[in-house]
């Protein structure tokens, strides 16, 4: 903190700041991907830091629900767990060596862990003696992250303690799988990881990365199955990108059945511009709203990104043109569609809902009559 030189190029090695393409580091892809081996040992340390860190940066922003990703595996009985089910035959037989071997010891302790972790942020916070204190506002939840580019009996094994963690702990809320999804791993094992969440976790949340890919990342026929396979084999309530829509079979069929369930989008505009380079006309965001698709807007990576919540909304506005109504059905939908049970849900709906009237209201009392005239006007001849 003392050496504006060092400070720089941590900072430029652990986000995509200031990058410039060399040939070990060709695009802002690999710079965003190479970041997370580069901050991980410090950052497994820094746990609770970090989720006060960004309670307050959320705070700060208004944003008043946040569902962290956070890894929960159990490193250290790998070798343990990873023998045991060498000679199972199937994910019955799997699951019944992990179990056998002490899975439900490994869970408990990362349970008796994370309640430790959140009894410190809520002392750190103070919420407790002034509820108004930065980051105190933000209700917030964590899902258990699955590393996708590992072996599949490395991916069963952290699907197996997600799944078991989401079930003794209502602070974890879904699963969801992480690392580049053009990877060479992720393509070969993609279907098989559907079905090892569709086995695992039929019985709880499940948040799939899908769909993130362009023409060029990966042969064409990889972009056509990625989606509907996280809808349709490993049943996720919500899919993170998203963006290779187009290149999908039977996108109309897709779509409609994204509809119908419901299956939620979760919008990253910045991380598909840098990663992918996919924004504008390009970004499927306007065929999923078109279609009726719920849709939420989401940082991805904020800190490797360089971004916040309140950039993301400015580039729907600026990038998209979406307008006040659907920036604050979005905004609703993140609730709706969140996974808190559903006495919290009802809960954090009629809080958001009172805190827009009075954010409507304060922006009418400072318009001229004929000025909020105009808005209703506009607003009664919408088309909904």
């Amino acid at each position: 903190m003392h050496d504006q030189k060092l400070y720089d190029q941590l900072v430029n090695a652990f986000s995509t700041r200031s990058f410039v393409p060399t040939v070990a580091v060709p695009s802002d892809h690999d710079k965003f991907f190479a970041a997370f081996d580069k901050f991980g040992a410090a950052s497994g340390s820094r746990f609770v830091d970090m989720t006060i860190d960004q309670l307050k940066q959320y705070d700060s922003e208004n944003v008043q629900y946040v569902e962290f990703m956070a890894s929960f595996a159990c490193w250290n009985d790998r070798d343990k767990f990873i023998k045991a089910m060498a000679e199972q035959a199937d994910d019955r037989g799997r699951l019944a060596a992990l179990r056998a071997n002490g899975l439900d010891d490994c869970v408990t302790a990362k349970r008796n862990d994370l309640v430790a972790s959140i009894g410190k942020i809520r002392s750190e916070l103070g919420c407790d003696q002034q509820a108004t204190r930065p980051g105190c506002r933000v209700t917030f939840r964590y899902i258990a992250q699955i590393l996708r580019n590992t072996s599949p009996d490395d991916v069963f094994l952290q699907t197996a303690v997600a799944a078991a963690l989401i079930r003794a702990e209502p602070q974890v809320v879904a699963l969801n799988l992480v690392q580049s999804e053009d990877n060479l791993i992720a393509r070969r094992d993609y279907t098989r990881h559907m079905e090892i969440v569709a086995f695992l976790a039929s019985d709880v949340p499940v948040a799939l990365h899908a769909g993130e890919l362009w023409l060029g990342d990966v042969p064409p026929p990889d972009l056509t199955f990625h989606i509907r396979q996280a809808v349709e084999i490993a049943h996720a309530r919500r899919i993170g990108h998203g963006v290779a829509l187009a290149f999908e079979h039977d996108m109309d069929g897709l779509l409609a059945e994204m509809r119908t369930r419901p299956v939620v989008v979760e919008i990253n505009l910045s991380s598909n511009n840098i990663i992918l380079g996919v924004r504008g006309k390009n970004h499927p965001l306007a065929t999923y709203l078109a279609a009726g698709v719920p849709v939420v807007l989401s940082t991805d990576d904020a800190g490797v990104s360089r971004i916040n919540m309140t950039n993301e909304y400015f580039r729907a506005v600026h990038d998209q043109g979406l307008d006040y109504p659907t920036l604050k059905a979005i905004a609703r939908n993140a609730l709706i569609h969140s996974f808190l049970d559903e006495t919290q849900k009802r809960s954090e709906l009629e809080r958001f809902d009172r805190s827009y009237i009075e954010f409507e209201r304060s922006v009418a009392r400072r318009q001229s009559v004929l000025q909020n005239l105009i808005v209703l006007i506009k607003a009664a001849v919408a088309p909904f």
